[in-house]
């Protein structure tokens, strides 16, 4: 018996690149396994404190992006290099985007403070940082559920560069009332379509991702009465730069294998 398991155990191991090269649903689940395994091995270190905590971490998401083949190009870094704390809007798309955030955090030189304003008190003692992997372990999905707005101290946000990310649940027009209500400008982050990545098709490739960091938006002087209009402003400026950092992305790169 313990022979024709060492046997099987061999000719599944064997298989694997053959399997891994035809099957597209297997290609998916395989990748999604070892994207699984590795996060939440990363999200272990968020557990100790610890100097440059947040870069070390962002620094092993990097290296899950390499190993899957996911390139973060990133255009309006000098955008992101601001002191200022703000707002962040973002265009989610798919899950992988938040290890997109991550990458935001490795490729800068300075501290770089991402905060969630989302509650995720379920996932004590761990940080945000694991929490943001843990929204990219899909299809399995941490967020839908009650997430309710928490207030982070001055001493936090004025402790270097600060984005605060609003809960995915939330429109933007909300993010913008919350922007207003902290008195903080607003700052779209839009990434590029992921055409790599489809649930429905069992898809998960190798591609590639623009992250557009666009100029901060001053919220001052905004009052009530003026989201709206300046919600369906920002709308269209970050649906303009999807539309065209997504035809960079379109043009000669992967698309659906046939099988």
């Amino acid at each position: 018996m313990a022979v024709w398991l060492e046997v099987l155990f061999v000719a599944f191991f064997i298989s694997l690149p053959f399997l891994y090269d035809t099957l597209r649903t297997f290609r998916y689940h395989f990748r999604l396994a070892i994207f699984s395994v590795l996060a939440s091995l990363t999200s272990l270190l968020a557990v100790f404190q610890f100097k440059h905590r947040s870069r070390l971490i962002a620094y092993f998401g990097q290296q899950i992006s390499d190993l899957l083949s996911i390139e973060w190009c990133l255009h309006g870094k000098q955008n992101l290099s601001s002191t200022r704390p703000r707002v962040a809007i973002i265009n989610y798309q798919t899950d992988i985007d938040t290890l997109g955030l991550l990458h935001l955090v490795y490729c800068q030189k300075m501290e770089l403070n991402i905060i969630s304003e989302t509650n995720f008190i379920t996932l004590w003692p761990f940080s945000f940082f694991p929490w943001l992997i843990s929204l990219a372990l899909c299809p399995i999905q941490f967020f839908y559920t009650n997430l309710r707005l928490l207030n982070f101290s001055t001493a936090i946000i004025d402790s270097g560069p600060t984005i605060l990310l609003a809960s995915t649940l939330m429109t933007n027009e909300e993010t913008i009332k919350m922007a207003l209500k902290k008195k903080l400008p607003v700052q779209p982050i839009v990434f590029s379509n992921n055409y790599f990545i489809n649930k429905e098709k069992h898809m998960f490739e190798p591609g590639r991702v623009i992250i557009s960091v666009m100029p901060i938006i001053e919220t001052d002087g905004l009052l009530a009465n003026d989201i709206p209009n300046f919600s369906d402003e920002v709308n269209s400026k970050i649906r303009a730069e999807y539309d065209n950092i997504s035809k960079i992305t379109q043009l000669g790169d992967y698309q659906t294998p046939p099988f």
